[in-house]
C-alpha cells in the first residue's frame, strides 16, 4: 500500500534527527528508493525554508523530549519516532500534535506504512479518486494519465508543465509549496531567484482555469514562500 501511494504522490518528506542513528539513514533511503523528496535535518537545524507535506522526526528522551515536542508542535504535520516506550509520553506527543506516533524499537516497514496512511488520510479529506488517477477539488477535475482536466463541464488545456504544477497544488491543497519545492518535482532544474520561468507558467495556468470559471484566487501566492491552491 504505502509503495503505490509514495510512488504516485511523490510527497516533499522532512525526516529530522541524529545524523549517526543508522535508522534515520535507512528510513531516509527507502522514501527515496518510492520517490519521495526527502530532505534529512540534524536536531539542531531550521526547517527548511519551504513547507513540507510531512516531517518525521525522532524524538529523544528525558529533557529533551519536552523541548523537542513543543519545538514540533509548531511545525507542519509531523509523525514522532519515540526513543522511549511509556504511554505517558506517547500521549505527550499526541497532546502536541503529532498525528501519529511509534516507539522504539521501531520497524521500518510499520514507519513507512503509517506514514503513508497519515498522509493519504489528510489527502483524502479534501482528493477524490486519487487512486484511479483521478483528482477532483470541488469543481475542479484532473486526470492524471491523459492530462484532461475540467472545472465543472468546461475543459481546460494545459501544457505538461502546467498540468504537473496544478496536480501537485491541488494534490495538497491549503498548504503552501515553496518555489525551491515546484522547481525540483515540476521542472527538474535548482531554484535561482532570477528565474521567473515558474512564476509565468502559474499565471498561465491561474488566467486559463480563470477563463473556465474557477476563480483565480484558488491559485494563491505566499509572498517569500511560494503558492497554495485553496
Amino acid at each position: 500500500m504505502h509503495q503505490a501511494f509514495f510512488s504516485k504522490t511523490k510527497p516533499a518528506i522532512v525526516v529530522r534527527g541524529p545524523e549517526d542513528q543508522s535508522f534515520i539513514a535507512l528510513l531516509e533511503a527507502r522514501l527515496r528508493d518510492h520517490g519521495c523528496d526527502v530532505t534529512v535535518i540534524g536536531p539542531d537545524d531550521p526547517m527548511p525554508d519551504w513547507d513540507a507535506v510531512q516531517l518525521i522526526s525522532w524524538v529523544p528522551e528525558g529533557e529533551a523530549q519536552m523541548t523537542t515536542l513543543r519545538w514540533l508542535s509548531e511545525q507542519c504535520p509531523f509523525i514522532a519516532l519515540m526513543a522511549s516506550q511509556a504511554a505517558a509520553d506517547r500521549v505527550a506527543a499526541l497532546n502536541a500534535g503529532a498525528e501519529d506516533v511509534l516507539s522504539a524499537p521501531i520497524d521500518i516497514d510499520e514507519c513507512m506504512l503509517r506514514t503513508a496512511i497519515a498522509m493519504h488520510r489528510r489527502h483524502a479529506m479534501v482528493v477524490i479518486k486519487e487512486s484511479s488517477g483521478q483528482l477532483q477539488v470541488d469543481n475542479l477535475w484532473m486526470h492524471q494519465d491523459t492530462h484532461q482536466v475540467r472545472v465543472d463541464d468546461q475543459s481546460v488545456k494545459l501544457t505538461p508543465i502546467q498540468f504537473e504544477l496544478l496536480w501537485l497544488l491541488a494534490q495538497h491543497k491549503d498548504t503552501t509549496l515553496s518555489k525551491s519545492l515546484l522547481y525540483r518535482q515540476v521542472l527538474k532544474k535548482t531554484f535561482t531567484p532570477d528565474d521567473r520561468s515558474l512564476d509565468m507558467h502559474l499565471s498561465r495556468v491561474r488566467k486559463k482555469l480563470a477563463d473556465a470559471g474557477l476563480p483565480p484566487e484558488r491559485l494563491q501566492t505566499d509572498h517569500g514562500k511560494g503558492y497554495c491552491f485553496i
